[in-house]
């Protein structure tokens, strides 16, 4: 945070004789939930809200550094048959490491408030084509699990034992849920991130779309011995537009 903080300043002090500008921009984000266990990994994709906020400091006729604040969407869903937490069912208790198993929907959603600074190169004279890139930090802004879908439950992952009470198979369960799972995330995630993108005239600024790559690099659970360990990371498409101040 403090490197990004020297960037900042050394980006205002450089501005007094280049060109400042500002920005907005919208789009969407395609987050993937990377993990190492049976119970955090095998999410796949989902399409969710990304936009944000810019400053444009030009240093050179082609680089230019960009610090931004982003409203970023992350993590992923998972269907089908799956490992569930042993406290999501009551009144059944299990040793130690085993698992229960049901098929169901389950959506990790974890909003983060985005703060990159990227470095900006750009060429051309009336269509630009330029690349981005530069380390990020995210503050956590919510975290919540979302699950849906009626199952029978099973000892095993391919869903072939079934769960008994007593002899006798237990009615489906409702995994009709949504759970606040903060305590179990890191308030502050690092990464990096880069991208294309096209730049034109329009009116008193330009527009411009852009295709960015976000990839977490640090561990997002708390408590890693019993959740594992997941880095987040998304495809970013957007669309903005930046004039000059």
């Amino acid at each position: 945070m403090k490197n990004i903080y020297i960037l900042l300043f050394l980006s205002i002090c450089f501005s007094a004789n280049g060109q400042l500008r500002i920005g907005a921009k919208g789009g969407i984000s395609i987050p993937n939930l990377e993990g190492h266990r049976e119970q955090s990994k095998g999410y796949a994709s989902e399409q969710a809200a990304y936009g944000g906020l810019f400053l444009n400091f030009q240093l050179t006729h082609l680089i230019s550094l960009q610090p931004e604040i982003n409203f970023s969407s992350q993590g992923g869903q998972r269907n089908g048959l799956q490992p569930i937490p042993l406290d999501a069912i009551s009144g059944i208790s299990l040793p130690p490491g085993m698992n229960l198993y049901a098929n169901f929907r389950n959506a990790t959603i974890l909003n983060y408030l985005e703060i990159p600074v990227l470095v900006k190169f750009a060429i051309g004279h009336k269509l630009k084509y330029y690349a981005c890139f530069g380390p990020h930090i995210g503050f956590l802004v919510e975290a919540k699990n979302k699950t849906s879908g009626n199952s029978s439950l099973y000892l095993d992952a391919t869903g072939t034992i079934s769960l008994k009470l007593n002899e006798n198979s237990l009615p489906p369960v409702s995994f009709n849920n949504t759970t606040d799972i903060n305590e179990s995330i890191k308030t502050v995630n690092a990464g990096a991130q880069g991208g294309l993108g096209l730049q034109y005239p329009v009116g008193c600024g330009s527009v411009f779309f852009e295709g960015r790559a976000v990839v977490g690099i640090t561990d997002i659970q708390t408590h890693p011995e019993a959740d594992g360990k997941n880095q987040t990371g998304s495809l970013v498409m957007a669309v903005g537009y930046l004039i000059k101040l």
